[in-house]
């Protein structure tokens, strides 16, 4: 059995690297608002990245079971289940989540701004109470309690 410390630290890897994808998918999507670079590109860039995406929120879904972590899990499906239904909803034939015709209308991309932005945030607060738990789990090992007379700040 893996321990609770471990999985703790796969769980803070693949928050960080959702993370680092939705800043990603927002610094796209910014530069397309921008005009910096055109629909067919940034639905290339962003539609490369959604099945990784896609398969590291069902890993963070999975190390969140393996924690027994039911209140983060509860947080953590409707992210991982929009993400499925959205990427299920692709119609056979199209280019992928983002269609290049359709990202450039206005409501498309504010609405693409908004999920990235809702990403970001879970993904930001996953990642400091993953980290939150991991330190406090860690100081309540009592295994090696430190150096005798050390200074506790």
């Amino acid at each position: 059995m893996v321990s609770q410390e471990v999985l703790l630290v796969l769980s803070i890897l693949v928050t960080s690297l959702l993370l680092f994808l939705t800043v990603y998918f927002m610094i796209t999507l910014s530069d397309l608002e921008s005009d910096f670079i055109n629909s067919l590109d940034c639905s290339a860039r962003l539609n490369r990245w959604t099945i990784p995406r896609l398969v590291f929120m069902v890993t963070h879904s999975l190390l969140l079971v393996a924690q027994y972590s039911w209140v983060m899990l509860l947080v953590s499906l409707p992210f991982t289940t929009w993400l499925v239904y959205s990427r299920l909803k692709v119609k056979q034939g199209d280019s992928g989540l983002y269609d290049p015709t359709e990202i450039h209308i206005r409501e498309n991309l504010r609405g693409a701004i908004k999920e990235s932005l809702g990403f970001m945030g879970y993904h930001m607060a996953s990642f400091f109470i993953s980290m939150w738990l991991l330190v406090s789990l860690m100081s309540m090992n009592t295994d090696n309690p430190g150096v005798s007379g050390e200074v506790p700040w």
